[in-house]
Parts: C-alpha cells; structure tokens; sequence
C-alpha cells in the first residue's frame, strides 16, 4: 500500500476525509475491539500515519504514528 503524501485535508481526530480519497483499508479485527462503540473502520495512510476513520461519515476518529 503506498501513503498518500500529497493531502489537501487537516490529519486531526474530528476531521473528514474528502470523497476525492477513494481507497480505504479495512481495519483489522483486534483493532476495531480496541475501538469500542465503532462497528467498523476503515484506515489510510497518510504519509507516516496510520488514519482511522468511521466509514459512513469519514470523519477521523483516530490517527496513529506509524513507526518502522
């Protein structure tokens, strides 16, 4: 998977993810346990951090340093 580098969108928890981003992850199982109270997510990576946001809305609910 290649990080998107080139994002015209603030990477901060609250912010949506425009429809001009069309590939998102799914978020594997443990993570979503990890997640309470969010059925399901989705990710990206932006640059060198891990972007989870809730599907129906894209709205970032969480965002990981991705490290090594």
């Amino acid at each position: 998977m290649q990080p998107l580098t080139n994002v015209e969108f603030s990477v901060s928890v609250g912010s949506t993810v425009p429809t001009s981003v069309t590939t998102l992850y799914d978020c594997p199982d443990n993570v979503e346990r990890i997640l309470t109270g969010l059925p399901e997510c989705k990710y990206i990576v932006v640059r060198d951090q891990i972007v989870i946001l809730e599907p129906r809305t894209r709205r970032i609910v969480t965002v990981i340093e991705h490290r090594g």
